[in-house]
């Protein structure tokens, strides 16, 4: 009932009314901080801020610090982090995945796990109806990431796809819906697998719900042809993807049906794309956000020109993010996350959709949106760049081809070449075990790279044991695009 009291509140609430309280709560948050916080304190007073100075939230633009990973968790003890600089009882923990050097941690303690499922269980109900269909949830994120849910069965196997796949072949026609949660690799694999697993995707209502990176369209094309997924039909299934950190919120930016829609829209019209992102060649993720959780800002930085036209038009900034729940056990406050965001307030999304006669596809919250470029690094060449997005996209545009790869790849630049100079780097894609390559399918990749990059580059498929950068793969950790 908590769930559908929420939905009704937004659904009355207008895109101002909705901004104006997450101001608010801002302003609350940040006096928390830096009331109950140690380290957030004496980061203030090192840096000369008065938190009674902070009353606007243009004085909090002003005159609040930004801080990053590295500012927070590599400097202070977890302890000094917290609410009252102390763990309380019954405490949680995770951490993330370690990719950028440093660990971050998220804690919360059974009364916020509590909350917590309210706000999952929300998020599931309005993409997949979990709460008047009967759901098995089958969590296979890594490094013991949990889902805290209480209206549905629940089956944790991590990264364990034969795990998994054993699961939903025995219980799967015990049920409604399958939701599938997974990283991408992991979810690839998944997938692919099922048949000779036994498991018959296109007999089961199965959803996705996938992350951790930047998430090709073409992906969820793939994946969907796999299923037998028909985007016209989301309750027979949906792909989805959720942006969280672990030191945030699980859900940070979450996809909707309609903006599924309208990024797929996208990737075919190119005027729709343009309108929508400016000039680029990869459609980034678009996806929705609650200014009353979590209060979003860009922070704009100069970038060259090649990085601006690779990034499109509108232009983009770092993501900083500032926790407003007035429980959180670790509220972070103006936190850099590292990704390339451009923010898009619901009004804009309106007229840009009656432009478009598609009116349709306007989503039924009016919640601002976040476009979401991701961290992808680009590698420059004399022909313009080439960026893991890129990659992404042309491996799964031929459906064959994907399913001859792991989707692992590493775009390496040659030895000795200086970072922001053009090269001439090396891709590196590992094929399947069992899978061969040859120069016919080579072609066929460098043809599909060549849609969305001018980028010239040195392409080698590599037989699975080849592969040199980690010869078997790890699901428990991110990987490494760009080398």
């Amino acid at each position: 009932m908590q769930c559908r009291r929420i939905g009704r509140s937004l659904s009355r609430s207008t895109a101002d009314q909705l901004e104006q309280a997450g101001q608010r709560e801002l302003l609350r948050a940040f006096a928390r901080a830096a009331r109950e916080v140690p380290a957030y304190r004496d980061l203030l007073a090192r840096q000369g801020v008065s938190p009674a100075a902070v009353r606007t939230i243009d004085d909090f633009r002003r005159l609040v610090p930004v801080v990053d990973k590295q500012a927070v968790f590599g400097r202070h003890d977890l302890t000094s982090l917290l609410a009252g600089g102390r763990l309380g009882e019954s405490s949680v923990f995770w951490t993330s995945s370690g990719h950028s050097g440093v660990y971050s941690f998220g804690v919360d303690n059974a009364a916020q796990q509590e909350r917590a499922a309210i706000a999952a269980e929300f998020l599931l109900d309005r993409t997949f109806g979990v709460l008047g269909r009967r759901t098995l949830l089958v969590n296979c994120l890594p490094m013991g990431v949990k889902i805290p849910v209480r209206a549905m069965s629940l089956a944790e196997t991590s990264v364990r796809t034969d795990a998994a796949l054993a699961i939903i072949r025995s219980l799967g026609g015990q049920f409604e819906q399958i939701i599938l949660m997974a990283e991408s690799l992991v979810l690839k694999k998944l997938i692919e697998d099922g048949p000779a697993a036994g498991v018959d995707w296109h007999k089961l209502t199965v959803h996705a719900v996938t992350g951790a990176e930047f998430i090709a369209e073409n992906y969820r094309s793939y994946l969907a042809h796999l299923m037998g997924i028909d985007f016209d039909h989301p309750e027979r299934g949906v792909i989805g993807v959720n942006m969280g950190m672990s030191e945030l919120a699980l859900s940070v930016f979450s996809e909707s049906v309609e903006t599924i829609r309208i990024r797929r829209l996208a990737q075919g019209d190119i005027a729709v794309r343009q309108a929508l992102f400016g000039r680029t060649d990869i459609v980034p993720e678009l996806m929705q956000y609650f200014p009353m959780r979590t209060y979003v800002e860009t922070i704009e930085e100069p970038q060259d020109e090649a990085q601006r036209l690779a990034d499109g038009a509108n232009p983009s900034g770092q993501l900083v993010v500032s926790v407003l729940d007035p429980h959180a056990r670790l509220p972070l406050i103006r936190y850099r996350t590292g990704d390339q965001v451009t923010t898009m307030p619901y009004a804009r999304l309106e007229a840009l959709v009656r432009l478009f006669g598609r009116e349709d596809l306007l989503p039924a919250w009016k919640l601002p949106l976040g476009i979401i470029w991701g961290r992808n690094p680009h590698v420059q060449t004399p022909e313009g760049p080439i960026s893991p997005a890129h990659v992404k996209e042309a491996l799964y545009a031929d459906f064959d081809l994907a399913g001859r790869v792991t989707g692992v790849f590493v775009i390496q630049t040659p030895p000795g070449s200086r970072g922001g100079e053009p090269c001439r780097p090396t891709l590196l894609v590992q094929l399947k075990e069992g899978q061969t390559g040859s120069s016919r399918l080579a072609d066929r990749l460098a043809e599909r790279l060549a849609h969305y990059t001018a980028a010239h580059v040195n392409l080698h498929l590599a037989a699975y044991r080849d592969f040199p950068v980690g010869m078997e793969l790890d699901y428990e950790r991110k990987c490494r695009y760009v080398a």
